[in-house]
């Protein structure tokens, strides 16, 4: 994900470390199955190794690295079954929100749609790059959690956040393997967005099912 430097800056130097380091997982910068070396990150990044292994930790408990005595630390990848539970799960939660809301937006709310795919359009117009493709990865992210949030319910609301890590990998995957997958996948969260708007509840329901279900058939050869 994009690092707000600024922001960074006021944090304490494990959470800096923390989300630096993230965020070259994330952006597989680092790759998946590469080694981690705490004096090279501390190198890297201008600290000690202190908030470095504290970072390590935590991103242990996450899921992110695995830290063992013969191998060191090791990036670890997303397994087919955690993408296929991940899929079912989205699949399941976006079906009902989009259902629910279909029909139902009102002026402001439809202004926001069509502001969040002004947006993916312009950055779909740039060079091609690591910028663009990682600031495509978070308008994508943006349109489905706007989505969700004109459900009004906070229980969805709270699931799709603790699940924005988890969109982010999958996305960023996706759109670094299949370039052409950006464009792609704007045109379907524009007939999705058409269909919710004009009121079509067959037609959104089956939209957004296709739009993830492309997703998962995408990762499948590539997990």
């Amino acid at each position: 994900m994009i690092v707000n430097s600024e922001a960074l800056s006021d944090l304490p130097l494990k959470e800096q470390a923390y989300t630096l380091v993230k965020n070259l997982i994330l952006s597989e910068e680092i790759p998946v199955n590469s080694f981690l070396s705490e004096r090279s990150l501390a190198e890297q990044f201008g600290m000690s190794k202190t908030p470095i292994r504290l970072a390590i930790e935590r991103l242990e408990n996450e899921g992110f690295v695995r830290v063992s005595p013969q191998q060191g630390i090791v990036v670890v990848g997303l397994s087919f079954d955690e993408i296929l539970d991940y899929i079912e799960y989205r699949l399941a939660l976006e079906s009902f929100v989009v259902q629910e809301i279909t029909g139902k937006l009102n002026d402001a709310q439809i202004t926001l749609v069509k502001a969040n795919l002004a947006e993916q359009q312009t950055l779909l117009d740039l060079p091609n790059g690591e910028p663009q493709r990682e600031k495509l990865v978070e308008s994508d992210m943006a349109y489905h959690r706007l989505l969700a949030t004109f459900k009004d319910n906070k229980q969805i609301l709270h699931a799709l956040e603790r699940q924005q890590t988890m969109l982010y990998r999958v996305a960023n995957r996706v759109f670094q393997k299949h370039p052409m997958r950006s464009k792609q996948s704007y045109l379907e969260h524009e007939t999705i967005a058409n269909a919710v708007i004009e009121g079509d509840k067959v037609k959104a329901l089956s939209l957004i099912t296709e739009h993830i279900q492309k997703i998962k058939s995408l990762l499948i050869g590539n997990v």
